[in-house]
Protein backbone atom coordinates (compact mmCIF):
# COMPACT_ATOMS: atom_id res chain seq x y z
CA UNK A 1 0.00 0.00 0.00
CA UNK A 2 0.89 3.49 -0.59
CA UNK A 3 1.57 6.09 2.24
CA UNK A 4 -0.76 8.66 1.87
CA UNK A 5 1.05 10.43 4.91
CA UNK A 6 4.29 10.57 5.76
CA UNK A 7 6.47 12.15 8.86
CA UNK A 8 10.28 11.18 9.10
CA UNK A 9 11.84 12.61 11.72
CA UNK A 10 9.71 15.89 12.30
CA UNK A 11 10.15 18.51 15.00
CA UNK A 12 8.30 21.15 16.02
CA UNK A 13 9.02 24.14 18.61
CA UNK A 14 7.03 26.88 19.87
CA UNK A 15 8.01 29.59 21.79
CA UNK A 16 5.76 31.37 24.31
CA UNK A 17 7.59 34.04 25.97
CA UNK A 18 10.88 33.10 27.36
CA UNK A 19 10.10 29.22 26.65
CA UNK A 20 10.72 26.92 23.94
CA UNK A 21 7.67 24.27 24.23
CA UNK A 22 8.45 21.37 21.69
CA UNK A 23 5.44 19.98 20.01
CA UNK A 24 6.58 17.21 18.33
CA UNK A 25 10.24 15.20 18.73
CA UNK A 26 11.82 13.42 15.98
CA UNK A 27 8.31 12.08 15.16
CA UNK A 28 7.70 9.90 12.40
CA UNK A 29 4.82 7.62 11.07
CA UNK A 30 3.17 6.80 8.21
CA UNK A 31 -0.92 6.67 7.06
CA UNK A 32 -1.46 4.34 4.40
CA UNK A 33 -3.82 5.29 1.68
CA UNK A 34 -7.41 3.96 2.54
CA UNK A 35 -6.33 3.52 5.99
CA UNK A 36 -7.80 5.13 8.87
CA UNK A 37 -5.95 6.00 11.79
CA UNK A 38 -7.36 7.61 15.01
CA UNK A 39 -4.52 9.97 17.09
CA UNK A 40 -5.05 9.85 21.15
CA UNK A 41 -2.93 11.66 23.68
CA UNK A 42 -3.20 14.50 26.83
CA UNK A 43 -3.85 18.09 25.79
CA UNK A 44 -0.52 19.06 25.05
CA UNK A 45 0.92 16.39 23.64
CA UNK A 46 1.58 17.11 19.87
CA UNK A 47 -1.87 15.81 18.15
CA UNK A 48 -2.95 18.81 17.05
CA UNK A 49 0.24 19.97 15.98
CA UNK A 50 1.03 16.26 14.02
CA UNK A 51 -2.73 17.29 12.28
CA UNK A 52 -2.04 21.09 11.19
CA UNK A 53 1.27 20.01 9.84
CA UNK A 54 -0.74 17.11 7.77
CA UNK A 55 -3.20 19.25 6.64
CA UNK A 56 -0.09 22.15 5.58
CA UNK A 57 -1.25 24.65 7.71
CA UNK A 58 1.94 24.83 9.78
CA UNK A 59 5.49 24.47 8.70
CA UNK A 60 8.11 22.04 10.57
CA UNK A 61 11.00 23.01 12.30
CA UNK A 62 13.02 19.83 10.75
CA UNK A 63 12.38 16.84 9.16
CA UNK A 64 10.20 15.10 6.16
CA UNK A 65 6.34 15.44 5.31
CA UNK A 66 5.49 14.10 2.53
CA UNK A 67 1.02 13.84 1.60
CA UNK A 68 0.54 11.23 -1.36
CA UNK A 69 4.35 10.76 -2.26
CA UNK A 70 5.17 14.86 -2.01
CA UNK A 71 7.56 16.16 0.15
CA UNK A 72 5.60 19.27 1.09
CA UNK A 73 8.17 21.19 3.07
CA UNK A 74 9.59 22.04 -0.81
CA UNK A 75 6.33 23.70 -1.99
CA UNK A 76 5.29 27.37 -2.36
CA UNK A 77 2.41 28.74 -0.52
CA UNK A 78 0.30 28.45 -3.37
CA UNK A 79 1.11 24.91 -4.20
CA UNK A 80 0.82 23.73 -0.60
CA UNK A 81 -3.03 26.06 -0.87
CA UNK A 82 -4.20 24.42 -3.87
CA UNK A 83 -3.35 20.90 -2.07
CA UNK A 84 -5.63 22.05 0.74
CA UNK A 85 -7.84 23.22 -1.30
CA UNK A 86 -8.45 19.98 -3.94
CA UNK A 87 -6.80 17.31 -1.40
CA UNK A 88 -7.71 17.43 2.19
CA UNK A 89 -11.00 17.76 3.59
CA UNK A 90 -11.36 19.46 7.29
CA UNK A 91 -13.62 18.48 10.13
CA UNK A 92 -13.33 20.75 13.44
CA UNK A 93 -14.83 20.46 16.72
CA UNK A 94 -16.20 23.98 16.65
CA UNK A 95 -17.87 23.09 12.69
CA UNK A 96 -16.59 26.78 11.97
CA UNK A 97 -19.74 27.22 9.97
CA UNK A 98 -20.39 30.93 8.60
CA UNK A 99 -23.74 32.20 9.73
CA UNK A 100 -24.59 34.17 7.39
CA UNK A 101 -24.89 31.66 4.26
CA UNK A 102 -27.24 28.84 3.86
CA UNK A 103 -26.10 25.64 4.28
CA UNK A 104 -25.71 24.98 0.79
CA UNK A 105 -23.54 28.00 0.35
CA UNK A 106 -21.23 26.58 3.77
CA UNK A 107 -20.84 23.26 1.51
CA UNK A 108 -19.93 24.62 -1.48
CA UNK A 109 -17.81 27.73 0.51
CA UNK A 110 -14.56 25.30 -0.62
CA UNK A 111 -15.52 25.10 -4.22
CA UNK A 112 -15.99 28.73 -4.19
CA UNK A 113 -12.82 29.50 -2.47
CA UNK A 114 -11.07 27.65 -5.29
CA UNK A 115 -13.16 28.74 -7.67
CA UNK A 116 -14.46 25.55 -8.74
CA UNK A 117 -17.96 25.04 -10.35
CA UNK A 118 -20.04 22.78 -7.73
CA UNK A 119 -21.15 19.08 -8.53
CA UNK A 120 -24.54 19.72 -7.67
CA UNK A 121 -25.28 15.79 -8.43
CA UNK A 122 -22.36 15.05 -5.69
CA UNK A 123 -23.19 17.39 -3.32
CA UNK A 124 -26.55 16.15 -3.46
CA UNK A 125 -25.68 12.82 -2.73
CA UNK A 126 -23.43 13.83 0.00
CA UNK A 127 -26.48 16.08 1.74
CA UNK A 128 -28.88 12.79 1.41
CA UNK A 129 -25.99 10.47 3.04
CA UNK A 130 -25.42 12.97 6.17
CA UNK A 131 -29.37 13.35 6.21
CA UNK A 132 -29.03 16.80 5.65
CA UNK A 133 -30.34 17.76 2.26
CA UNK A 134 -34.00 18.71 2.71
CA UNK A 135 -32.37 21.35 4.87
CA UNK A 136 -29.91 22.91 2.44
CA UNK A 137 -31.71 26.69 2.81
CA UNK A 138 -31.67 26.62 5.91
CA UNK A 139 -29.21 28.61 8.26
CA UNK A 140 -26.33 27.28 11.11
CA UNK A 141 -28.31 28.98 13.76
CA UNK A 142 -31.29 26.43 12.67
CA UNK A 143 -29.38 23.49 13.39
CA UNK A 144 -28.52 21.53 16.57
CA UNK A 145 -24.63 20.86 17.12
CA UNK A 146 -25.72 17.51 15.94
CA UNK A 147 -26.86 18.94 12.66
CA UNK A 148 -24.19 21.46 11.90
CA UNK A 149 -21.46 18.70 12.51
CA UNK A 150 -23.01 16.63 9.67
CA UNK A 151 -22.56 20.19 7.13
CA UNK A 152 -19.36 20.53 8.45
CA UNK A 153 -18.47 16.79 7.20
CA UNK A 154 -20.71 17.64 3.80
CA UNK A 155 -18.82 20.29 3.61
CA UNK A 156 -15.48 18.48 3.98
CA UNK A 157 -16.46 16.03 1.21
CA UNK A 158 -17.45 18.68 -1.40
CA UNK A 159 -14.02 18.66 -3.21
CA UNK A 160 -13.95 14.88 -3.06
CA UNK A 161 -10.86 14.73 -1.34
CA UNK A 162 -8.05 12.18 -0.73
CA UNK A 163 -7.74 12.64 2.76
CA UNK A 164 -9.98 14.24 5.45
CA UNK A 165 -8.46 15.49 8.93
CA UNK A 166 -10.51 15.80 11.62
CA UNK A 167 -9.44 17.36 15.05
CA UNK A 168 -12.29 16.13 18.40
CA UNK A 169 -14.86 15.99 15.21
CA UNK A 170 -17.23 14.44 18.46
CA UNK A 171 -16.08 16.66 21.10
CA UNK A 172 -19.07 19.22 21.18
CA UNK A 173 -21.43 16.28 20.81
CA UNK A 174 -23.56 13.52 23.13
CA UNK A 175 -22.93 10.45 23.32
CA UNK A 176 -25.60 9.34 20.42
CA UNK A 177 -25.18 12.45 18.24
CA UNK A 178 -21.31 11.67 18.54
CA UNK A 179 -21.72 8.08 17.71
CA UNK A 180 -24.19 9.11 14.36
CA UNK A 181 -21.64 11.36 13.37
CA UNK A 182 -18.60 8.54 13.62
CA UNK A 183 -20.81 6.12 11.56
CA UNK A 184 -20.99 9.02 8.99
CA UNK A 185 -17.21 9.65 8.64
CA UNK A 186 -16.61 5.74 8.78
CA UNK A 187 -19.68 5.79 5.70
CA UNK A 188 -18.16 8.65 3.86
CA UNK A 189 -14.39 6.71 4.10
CA UNK A 190 -16.49 3.86 2.62
CA UNK A 191 -18.02 5.14 -0.52
CA UNK A 192 -15.10 7.77 -1.29
CA UNK A 193 -12.48 5.25 -0.46
CA UNK A 194 -10.79 8.21 1.55
CA UNK A 195 -7.98 8.51 3.94
CA UNK A 196 -9.13 9.44 6.96
CA UNK A 197 -6.83 11.09 10.29
CA UNK A 198 -9.03 11.61 13.54
CA UNK A 199 -7.44 13.39 16.57
CA UNK A 200 -9.51 12.51 19.87
CA UNK A 201 -9.59 12.00 23.44
CA UNK A 202 -12.85 9.47 22.96
CA UNK A 203 -12.12 5.96 23.24
CA UNK A 204 -15.39 5.23 21.37
CA UNK A 205 -14.90 7.43 18.94
CA UNK A 206 -11.29 6.15 17.93
CA UNK A 207 -12.77 1.88 17.89
CA UNK A 208 -14.02 3.22 14.73
CA UNK A 209 -10.71 3.46 13.29
CA UNK A 210 -8.32 0.45 11.60
CA UNK A 211 -5.69 1.59 13.79
CA UNK A 212 -5.28 3.82 17.31
CA UNK A 213 -1.80 5.34 18.12
CA UNK A 214 -0.94 7.26 21.03
CA UNK A 215 0.96 10.69 20.93
CA UNK A 216 2.66 11.60 24.54
CA UNK A 217 5.40 14.55 24.77
CA UNK A 218 5.53 14.63 21.30
CA UNK A 219 6.57 11.33 20.28
CA UNK A 220 4.53 8.08 19.61
CA UNK A 221 4.50 6.24 22.25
Amino acid sequence: MKAAIQFKNVNKKYRFGQKNITALRNFSIEVEEGEFVAIMGRSGSGKSTFLKIAGTLEKPDSGEVFLNGREINKLTEKQKCKIRQKHIGFVFQQYQLLQEYTIWDNVCMPLYISHDTPDYQHLQHVLQRVGMWERRMDYPDQLSGGEQQRVAIARAMAAKPEIILADEPTGNLDYYTGQEVMQMICMSREIYRQTIVMVTHDIESANYADRIVTIEDGRLR
